[in-house]
């Protein structure tokens, strides 16, 4: 079986450089390769190979039943069993390879958990040195909490029922039971309740009327490409900075990321810079 690289004394089989090159195929949604996602298929075979013989140094044991559980996970994906049994065939996989590599991606996600995300530290001073430093930031975006009416207007009777509802809500009737009634958004079910909604969300014909409102103000109809829509201001939120307190915990939790994804890159760098590796470019 013809080999494309070797890392140390490890070899890099043909099949295993074309299983991940098809995988960055999908999910770049392209059909041929560029040169980039060549080098960034066999890159990522490359750094699995380093940390995989590191983990091997530590007492890293994978359940069986996790493997066999992600991959019945993995089979869910498709519509049926021979979707699936065609996909490993193109993309030149056996299922015991799979089934390997689930547990070669198991043990290295595990291992770079224990070596360079649980056994960060992060000092209270970093976290408040960050906070003071980034203010502007983490500053959160002015928010409004809408309920709203959508009338499709790909209903032959939209006019009409636009009519009932201004007529309706002109008279005070409740807004929430005529979201129930009338909506044809998903929110319906929760009588019109959007939530939170920040700028961006929406099409800039409602976010417009939305954020220049008044608390329990109704508004509509107000005419989109998707219909007509009511809305209610239940609240508004003014943009803002998040005191220290309020954000402390979510900033640790960030940091540790950040810090330990570049002690992994920085580990990688190491390994490489140690590692003898071999790319047969021709055979990519």
């Amino acid at each position: 079986m013809k080999h494309v690289a070797i890392v140390n004394n490890y070899k890099i089989y043909q099949n295993d450089y074309k299983a991940e090159l098809y995988q960055l195929l999908k999910e770049h949604n392209v059909e041929k390769p560029t040169k980039k996602l060549k080098e960034t298929a066999i890159n990522n075979l490359i750094d699995a190979c380093l940390l995989m013989e590191e983990s091997h140094k530590c007492d890293i044991c994978i359940d069986e039943s996790c493997v066999h559980f992600q991959f019945q996970e993995i089979q869910n994906h498709y519509k049926s069993h021979e979707d699936f049994i065609k996909d490993l065939a193109e993309s030149k996989i056996s299922v015991d390879k799979l089934l390997e590599n689930i547990g070669n991606g198991l043990r290295i996600k595990e291992y770079i958990k224990q070596e360079f995300l649980d056994s960060v530290e992060i000092k209270p001073e970093r976290i408040r040195d960050f906070y003071e430093t980034h203010k502007e930031q983490l500053q959160y975006p002015e928010r409004a909490r809408i309920c709203h009416i959508l009338i499709s207007n790909r209903d032959p009777k939209a006019f009409n029922k636009m009519e009932e509802v201004s007529k309706k809500l002109y008279e005070n009737e409740d807004f929430c039971n005529l979201a129930n009634d009338y909506s044809e958004c998903p929110s319906a079910k929760k009588s019109g309740d959007l939530g939170f909604i920040k700028r961006g969300d929406l099409v800039e014909e409602l976010e417009n009327v939305i954020f220049s409102m008044n608390k329990d103000q109704v508004a509509g109809p107000i005419p989109t490409d998707f219909g007509f829509h009511f809305v209610k201001l239940i609240d508004k939120e003014e943009k803002r900075i998040p005191s220290y307190d309020e954000i402390k915990d979510s900033l640790k939790t960030q940091l540790e990321k950040i810090t330990g994804e570049l002690e992994l890159l920085h580990c990688i760098r190491k390994l490489r810079s140690k590692a003898k590796i071999e790319i047969l470019f021709d055979q990519l």
